[in-house]
């Protein structure tokens, strides 16, 4: 009995979070956007929504994620887990359903709170395709002078629609 106890709680550990995001968008179908950068998810947040420039901005942002700058934002999440869950991380690279902010733009029940913008979401499906495929592709984009180390390799096939 104590072994199965033990066991639980260490593959719960692995998986980071024992509740799982659910009534995520389904992107197949939609184009893949190729070599996504920060730069342009930020400025198409900005464009589409407020995320940058109301709740995630200025002395106390919204779950400590200050969205406000392009060039800082990506070190509030790229590899930086939430302060909301611990053990729930803001990006992983390459692993959109497992990033807290891919759950927050296109899931009805992220692993953490609520979906994003409040009150029930509303990113555009054009959006939330571009925020999966920068963190699919690796969340690249932060000065190459001062990197965020990853354990992470893309694998391109060249493919031009999800599956």
């Amino acid at each position: 009995m104590k072994f199965r106890l033990v066991s639980a709680i260490a593959l719960m550990s692995l998986t980071g979070s024992a509740i799982a995001a659910s009534f995520c968008e389904d992107l197949s179908g939609l184009p893949i956007n190729q070599n996504v950068q920060w730069p342009q998810v930020w400025q198409a947040l900005t464009d589409g929504s407020s995320c940058t420039q109301n709740c995630h901005m200025g002395s106390f942002p919204t779950g400590d994620l200050d969205l406000s700058s392009p060039g800082i934002s990506i070190y509030f999440l790229v590899g930086q887990q939430s302060s909301q869950s611990f053990g729930v991380m803001r990006v992983e690279p390459g692993q959109p359903l497992a990033s807290l902010f891919w759950q927050k733009a296109a899931c009805g029940v992220p692993d953490v709170g609520g979906p994003m913008p409040p009150p029930s979401g509303g990113l555009s499906i054009e959006l939330r395709g571009l925020i999966y495929d920068w963190i699919e592709q690796g969340a690249y984009g932060e000065n190459p002078e001062d990197p965020i180390p990853r354990d992470f390799m893309f694998r391109d096939s060249l493919e031009s629609l999800r599956r």
